[in-house]
């Protein structure tokens, strides 16, 4: 079983991802950490990826995306299944994306689409602080009562990363309409999406999962 997972910010993708792998054994491709791992290794694709994200501050090129994708692919076995995790986003990946997969003897079996409105994107995503100390996110009202307040693993200082405010979400969300919906629908003319209601507890979105993937277990 190979599977792909797309959502909004906030759509709780992650948290599926970690579930399903688990369940069916899924070996996790995510590719934004992955090229993270890369840039800090000290070769001419590494340095080139540290280049565009952490110089420039831009998106990697679609041709770099593609050479670790191809990458990461042929470090698994062809028995190994994958579950990839906010990829392919665009249709220019889509397209190379389908055939790196291909040519590694696989298939995409499902394509599990976790939607969630624009406004409990916002929602949920204002919600979202970080420890600027030891990184660790924290959910006010459940990790923290108020912003005001320290971590509670380290006391370090509580901040809110620009890109998590809800200006900064909705400019996100309209990129996603633009891009990535297309990719979705690419993948239901393709008859190989599900769509399942993120606004429910995380036990439900998961049962709502497994019941769509019985037909390919």
């Amino acid at each position: 079983m190979n599977l792909v997972i797309l959502g909004p910010q906030g759509s709780g993708k992650d948290t599926q991802t970690e579930m399903l792998a688990k369940k069916f054994n899924l070996e996790r491709v995510n590719m934004g950490n992955f090229l993270r791992e890369v840039a800090k290794q000290d070769t001419p694709l590494g340095r080139e990826i540290y280049q565009y994200q952490n110089v420039a501050g831009a998106m990697v090129p679609s041709r770099i995306l593609k050479e670790v994708l191809g990458i990461k692919l042929a470090s698994f076995s062809r028995e190994q299944s994958i579950i990839f995790e906010g990829v392919p986003r665009t249709m220019d990946q889509a397209e190379y994306f389908d055939k790196a997969v291909s040519e590694s003897g696989r298939k995409i079996d499902k394509v599990i689409y976790v939607n969630i409105s624009e406004e409990e994107t916002v929602k949920r995503i204002s919600k979202r602080w970080i420890c600027e100390k030891c990184k660790k996110v924290l959910i006010k009202g459940k990790d923290i009562k108020s912003e005001k307040e320290s971590c509670p693993d380290c006391q370090g200082k509580i901040i809110q990363r620009i890109d998590d405010t809800p200006e900064v979400i909705r400019k996100r969300l309209k990129v996603f309409q633009n891009e990535t919906i297309p990719v979705i629908e690419h993948y239901k003319k393709q008859e190989k999406l599900t769509e399942v209601n993120g606004e429910q507890t995380i036990e439900k979105v998961f049962e709502g999962i497994l019941a769509k993937l019985k037909d390919i277990e």
